[in-house]
């Protein structure tokens, strides 16, 4: 049979990263290239615990095997929501909070209530290549503002606003970004929030990096500056409890909500009710913010680690940055070679990196960054894969 595909299926390619993840499979492949948090950051002993209790209780286990509401678990919203308000003024008086199949649904539900066919979406240059994908299947025009090591180049923002057409939202991860590590200032995220409301186009937060701070101060999310409802914040319980129980949550005005839960009944009906009763009960029993403690303090060995190892082994011309937290740094090679094609060299020296012309809107274009992750190997891989990585730069350097 002869298929023929939508013709929005024409531009969507498959993920790089994804495509990168299979080649990990191979024995003795040390992987730099994923962005899942550490296996020892699960808190599964708790949740055995919990889990346990719930199919010993015919009643309970009922409820959390059943269908749920389209808006999320309520004991969940209630305390996720109270959570960010209290502690990081996130959520104003006519918002809610809807619970997500992950973060990564936030950006497809907030596409589908408010794209149309080559509408104009803003994003920061390079940016996360799954809300790429997420924006390009509604066909946008999708337009990038550089990334600069505190943020959006404002200028280029601004002027972007003022040229563009049919402009619905401006993409941003402001924490700990995915993939630079880079995290946008205060007097840059008061400057993004005042052009949106000057040229009148909501902001996407995509915030699920911010509670992995080792160092530096906390600055406030972009949502707290929220005083006309125009920011829709997306957060996650991806970095914190465990990647693969898929809860996120998306804070914004109820008009906004209303049509998101629309377009979420059409998607998956509802986020998975078993693990959120799971992270619900974990949250009303354990200390959360002790928890994520324990997980900066993980993280921020292997960081360390990473970059004590990039210092005394990168060629000269090689740059890195120094993330605060989060779970990924950028590396650029001199002007004029292209992290693809180390990429390539990598990988054949059982090393896998993610180029970072992937994190670009079009990937076809060299890009001379690469994108490391540290929060999935061990400290012997780390100085392993440090070793391999700077043999195949100094090797492709010399040529």
């Amino acid at each position: 049979m002869n298929y023929q595909f939508a013709d929005r299926m024409v531009t969507l390619k498959p993920s790089a990263i994804r495509e990168i993840l299979k080649q990990t499979a191979q024995p003795g492949i040390i992987s730099f290239a994923a962005g899942n948090p550490a296996v020892s950051t699960f808190p599964t002993k708790e949740m055995a615990d919990i889990s346990a209790e719930l199919f010993a209780d015919p009643e309970k286990i009922g409820r959390a095997l059943q269908y749920g509401v389209s808006e999320g678990y309520q004991p969940l919203k209630d305390v996720t929501l109270a959570r960010m308000k209290e502690k990081y003024a996130t959520g104003r008086e006519n918002d809610d909070i809807i619970i997500t199949s992950g973060g990564q649904q936030v950006m497809d539900l907030i596409t589908k209530a408010f794209v149309n066919k080559g509408d104009t979406i803003i994003v920061e240059g390079p940016t996360f290549i799954g809300s790429l994908n997420s924006f390009r299947t509604y066909e946008p025009n999708l337009v990038a503002v550089p990334m600069q090591t505190d943020g959006m180049d404002i200028a280029v923002l601004e002027e972007k606003l003022k040229s563009g057409k049919n402009i619905k939202f401006i993409y941003c991860i402001p924490t700990f970004q995915n993939p630079t590590g880079y995290t946008t200032s205060l007097e840059k995220r008061k400057a993004i929030y005042a052009l949106a409301h000057k040229y009148d186009v909501l902001i996407v937060e995509d915030n699920p990096y911010f509670e992995l701070r080792f160092a530096g101060e906390y600055v406030p999310t972009i949502k707290s500056l929220d005083t006309d409802g125009r920011v829709v914040y997306a957060g996650s319980y991806s970095k914190i409890l465990s990647s693969g129980i898929r809860l996120g949550y998306v804070i914004a005005d109820k008009a906004i909500l209303a049509k998101i839960a629309i377009g979420k009944q059409a998607t998956d009906v509802h986020t998975n009710l078993f693990f959120q009763t799971v992270a619900s009960e974990y949250l009303s029993r354990y200390d959360l913010n002790a928890h994520i403690e324990r997980a900066r303090a993980i993280y921020d060995v292997k960081r360390r680690k990473m970059l004590d190892c990039l210092a005394a082994k990168m060629p000269e011309g090689v740059t890195y940055s120094n993330p605060d937290g989060g779970l990924f740094l950028w590396l650029d090679l001199p002007e004029g070679y292209d992290g693809k094609v180390l990429a390539a060299m990598c990988i054949e020296h059982k090393l896998a990196i993610v180029p970072g012309c992937s994190f670009m809107l079009d990937d076809t274009i060299p890009c001379r960054g690469v994108r490391l992750n540290y929060s999935m190997p061990s400290e012997e891989q780390i100085e392993e894969g440090t070793t391999i990585l700077a043999a195949c730069i100094k090797q492709y350097l010399s040529k």
